[in-house]
Order: structure tokens, then C-alpha cells, then sequence
């Protein structure tokens, strides 16, 4: 992440260059983001807006998912509005057909078809129940940097997933992911511990970006792990979170009996959850909020997973509710800012990191656009 982008042959017209550059000035390209969860992509082309670019999901009747810029080349009308057919998505509106690459394959009643007649295509990536996105330069689209989500996928742990779109700016979900000091006072009902103001976690930088580690003694549980563990008394409580830049938050958390022999999330009879919200901008201002639930629970139940969904969606839709809120207040006047206070450190060192991948990233879209170099072009498509 935060390599340069693609060198444009000097042929191409300045204003194509400056294409990438216009729209969106906040967001990370070179990183891989879910488009979607897996189940949503079918024969029936999905619409999604992803970073400020229009994208067409399909699958092809042999399972082959793809994605591509959701416009025919030909008179820009929308490709998911087209069919899927056999070895490609073929345009509704002239019959132009293309593959998941984005290659042309048929254009009725025209037997040559130029190399250079095609549409963009996104590297995307099936793995662990979601569809992966990169949208950024293509040749550094390396598989390996996808954060590892295999419990999803796991018949051990059984799963809830959700999905919501937010008319807010990413940011601002990934400060309410950092500072778990609000669950106390937003999430009474559900996941609201209330040693958790009083427990700040310790905080390891690394490359990809920050992992947070807390463990807290002979706590009453929250709502959702006493049903999920069937707890009676006190618990003691672990949290091991990591930030993986730019979007991806992981979270294994748990609670087990307090007082037991060891470290807690050793011991035998404890709730297990490894949660992962999945950040990716719609826009500067609207942002696709993916997660997954998987648990391990101390005790058979086979509509335990039903309730921690019922459990997560309530959570997530009192956060959804103050940071839109928080929101329309930032829009009515821009001039006031946020003032800090001590349990903000981890969302600011991880604003701190996303910022200079933004940097990296503008820089050397720069080197390849000199400021000097830009001529008018007209509005953006």
C-alpha cells in the first residue's frame, strides 16, 4: 500500500490522468476493501458505489465472480442493468458483450473488435465468505495482504453478518471502533461494560497498523456475552484488537467465570467472538459497513447465533444513529473541530497512519501528473 500509482503512456489525454485524482481526496486506493459479502453477488448484477466509482458485481453461471466498472464503453450505459450469460455480462442496451476481465467479446452486426474497446476491470478476490476489492493500481494487488476473516468459514463457529450504509464519513466509524470507553453510555442495553472508561488498552504500532490488547477482572458481563455464555456472576474479560490499515477492524474478545487459574482466555467454559467490521467509502461522505459475528460458545445452542445477531444489528444501530448525528452537526459548520481527550490515542495514531498513506499516495500521482501539466477537460464523467 501507498506505492505509486500507474505511469500513463504519454499518448493517453492529460484529463484521463487527472480522472483518478479529481473525485476523491480521503480515500486509500491501493488497498484491498469488500465490495460485498459473498452471497450477494449472483447472475443478477449488483450496482455499488465503491470510492466514488460506479462498480457492476456479477457471478457467472459457473461461479466466476467478477467486477467492473458499471458502464457499457460504448454509449456509458450502466452494465448492471445488462445480462449475465455464460462468459460474460453482455449491455442491455446494444447488446455489447464483456468478460470479466473486461475484454469486449461481441459487438452485434461488427465482426472486428479493437483490444483498446473495453471497460475497466477491478482485481477482485473470493475468500472467507467476501468479495475483495482492489481499487487502486492493479500490478500492486498482491492477495496476500487480505486480512485473514477464516472463522467466518469455519463449521466450529457459527456466524452472524450484517450490512449498513452510513451517511457518514468512514472516519468517523473508525474513531467510534477505537475507543470502546462509549459502549458504556451508547450501548447500555447490549455490549456496555461499565469498567471499560476506567481500562484503556495498551497500544503496539506495527506496519499494517495498531494491535490493542486489555484484560479486566471480576466484571459483571456485558448483555451480550452473559447470554452468550450463560454467565451467572462475574467474569473476567479479555480484548485483543487489531487495526488493519486502512478499513479493517478486528476483535477477539470474550469473557469466562472470574476467578479461574490462568489467563482468561485460556481457561475452559469461556465465550469466544471474533468480530470484524469492514470499512469501505461509498463516497467522502457515505461509507459501506460490512461485518461478521463468528462465535464459539461454552454451551450447545442452536438459536444462540440468531440472538447475537438480534444483539449486534441493535448495537450497531445505536452507533449508526450518533455518528450520523455527529455528522450533520460537522456538515452545518465545518469551522468547528473536535478537541481530544486522553482515550482518543488509538484512533488518532491510526488517523495519523491513514494520513500518510493518503501522502504516499498523492505524491506519487504528482510525480506522474506535474501540477503543470493540467489542462482544462471539461466536468467529470
Amino acid at each position: 500500500m501507498g506505492q505509486p500509482w500507474p505511469h500513463h503512456s504519454p499518448a493517453e489525454p492529460i484529463a484521463l490522468q487527472l480522472e483518478l485524482l479529481r473525485p476523491m481526496t480521503t480515500l486509500i486506493r491501493n488497498a484491498w476493501y469488500v465490495a460485498a459479502h459473498a452471497h450477494e453477488c449472483s447472475e443478477t448484477p449488483l450496482a455499488r458505489t465503491l470510492l466514488g466509482e460506479k462498480v457492476v458485481l456479477f457471478r457467472t453461471p459457473d461461479g466466476q465472480a467478477a467486477a467492473l466498472e458499471d458502464r457499457c464503453c460504448h454509449r456509458l450505459a450502466p452494465l448492471s442493468k445488462g445480462d449475465v450469460e455464460a462468459d460474460g455480462i453482455r449491455c442491455r442496451y446494444h447488446g455489447i458483450k464483456f468478460a470479466p476481465s473486461g475484454q469486449c467479446l461481441e459487438i452485434p452486426g461488427q465482426d472486428r473488435i479493437s483490444p483498446k474497446f473495453c471497460v475497466k476491470h477491478f482485481p477482485l478476490v473470493e475468500r472467507d465468505g467476501l468479495l475483495w476489492i482492489w481499487m487502486g493500481e492493479a500490478s500492486q494487488a498482491d492477495p496476500s495482504l487480505i486480512v485473514d476473516c477464516h472463522w467466518n468459514v469455519d463449521p466450529a463457529w457459527p456466524a452472524a453478518h450484517g450490512y449498513l450504509h452510513y451517511q457518514a464519513d468512514y472516519r468517523l466509524i473508525i474513531d467510534n471502533l477505537l475507543d470502546f470507553t462509549h459502549l458504556t453510555f451508547v450501548h447500555r442495553t447490549t455490549l456496555a461494560n461499565n469498567a471499560f472508561p476506567n481500562a484503556q488498552p495498551d497500544i503496539e504500532p506495527f506496519e499494517r497498523g495498531i494491535r490493542l490488547s486489555r484484560d479486566i477482572e471480576g466484571v459483571d458481563p456485558s448483555p451480550l456475552h452473559k447470554m452468550g455464555g450463560d454467565f451467572t456472576g462475574k467474569v473476567d474479560f479479555w480484548n485483543r484488537q487489531v487495526w488493519w490499515l486502512p478499513t479493517v477492524f478486528e476483535n477477539w474478545a470474550g469473557s469466562v467465570d472470574a476467578g479461574g487459574e490462568g489467563p482468561a482466555h485460556e481457561r475452559p467454559g469461556g465465550f469466544h467472538l471474533r468480530h470484524f467490521s469492514l470499512l469501505t467509502p461509498e463516497t467522502e461522505h457515505t461509507t459501506h459497513y460490512f461485518w461478521i459475528q463468528p462465535c464459539s460458545f461454552p454451551k450447545p445452542h442452536s438459536d444462540l447465533i440468531k440472538k447475537v445477531k438480534i444483539g449486534i444489528d441493535t448495537a450497531f444501530a445505536e452507533d449508526k444513529d450518533i455518528i450520523e448525528s455527529q455528522q450533520r452537526v460537522m456538515a452545518a459548520d465545518p469551522s468547528i473541530h473536535p478537541k481530544g481527550i486522553s482515550s482518543d490515542k488509538a484512533l488518532n495514531m491510526v488517523r495519523f497512519m491513514n494520513e500518510r498513506l493518503l501522502k504516499a499516495e498523492a505524491a506519487a500521482l504528482a510525480a506522474v501528473v506535474p501540477a503543470d501539466s493540467v489542462v482544462p477537460s471539461g466536468p467529470p464523467r
